[in-house]
């Protein structure tokens, strides 16, 4: 057991320090290999059979969504991948739960709350910083589709104001490059570079009163005030933002693959759940229209 939990450490610490992965992956990592580790619950080297069995009673908890056991196996499968390739080959070669995962479409949020989120927050003819920093944010995933966590990372140095190209450290520590071409919010983004007093390449682009970076958790609690303040009457998340870009782009007539790369995706297949919010989209308007109405 204890050279298992030592094996854990050491990979927890290559997800944080070498692979970059964020705090909040590394986080969900820590908490499922630490409950496979006392699942198994054996001094002796695991053998695939105990490895199958341990993640079958994991997989047969009641208190555990389908997403939260694939969340598990995952995990398992990419530890044992690190720590002992010739075990995880062996144990998952053949081997596969089947598990039914409940279909979740994005939520994206609609054009009239999306206009109300931001005339709010840039209706005023003399705006506050953080007025004028929240309108940016949410303009900035809404039309790029950044995470939150990725715009609450950049440095000033990783925007290029004249192009509107930002660069853009993802998951897994994959850069991209993302390009805002509404002329409006690239010239809003350059007009809140040049009043920042701190310009080096590595101070943080958005900052709190502190002049530390903003956080995440900053950005949720601003935006759910705003959406109180103007009663859309529903959550609207960070993410949702994120969800609305690349509904819009592909609505726009955006190749999946740019959008894909836009998002910073590693697989084609998790792009492919917005055609599905699309086609949705389409039947309500084909719906409305209706224009064999007037004729049956």
């Amino acid at each position: 057991m204890t050279q298992l939990k030592d094996a854990i450490d050491q990979y927890l610490d290559c997800c944080a320090n070498v692979r970059r992965l964020s705090p909040k992956t590394v986080s969900a990592y820590r908490s499922d290999l630490r409950q496979f580790a006392n699942h198994l619950d054996t001094d002796e080297k695991p053998t695939p059979d105990a490895i199958r069995e341990c993640l079958t009673r994991i997989a047969r908890n009641p208190r555990l969504s389908p997403a939260t056991v694939k969340r598990h196996i995952a995990a398992v499968r990419a530890f044992l991948k690190a720590a002992d390739a010739p075990l995880a080959a062996e144990t998952f070669a053949v081997w596969k739960l089947a598990l039914r995962l409940p279909a979740r479409l994005p939520r994206a949020v609609a054009r009239p709350d999306l206009t109300a989120l931001l005339s709010a927050t840039g209706q005023s003819p003399i705006e506050s910083d953080i007025r004028r920093t929240t309108h940016l944010c949410l303009s900035l995933l809404a039309a790029t589709g950044l995470r939150v966590s990725e715009l609450c990372a950049l440095r000033v140095g990783h925007v290029r104001p004249g192009s509107g190209e930002i660069t853009v450290l993802g998951k897994g520590a994959r850069e991209r490059v993302v390009m805002v071409v509404n002329a409006d919010v690239r010239q809003a983004l350059a007009r809140y570079i040049r009043s920042l007093r701190d310009r080096a390449d590595d101070a943080p682009l958005f900052r709190n009163q502190r002049g530390a970076a903003i956080t995440p958790q900053c950005v949720r609690l601003r935006l759910h005030a705003l959406t109180r303040g103007v009663k859309i009457g529903k959550r609207i998340t960070p993410h949702m933002l994120r969800h609305t870009a690349a509904t819009l782009l592909l609505e726009g007539g955006v190749d999946i693959r740019f959008v894909q790369r836009l998002l910073g995706h590693a697989s084609i297949a998790t792009t492919q759940i917005y055609t599905h919010v699309t086609d949705i989209a389409l039947r309500h308007a084909l719906e409305r229209a209706d224009v064999m109405r007037a004729f049956c």
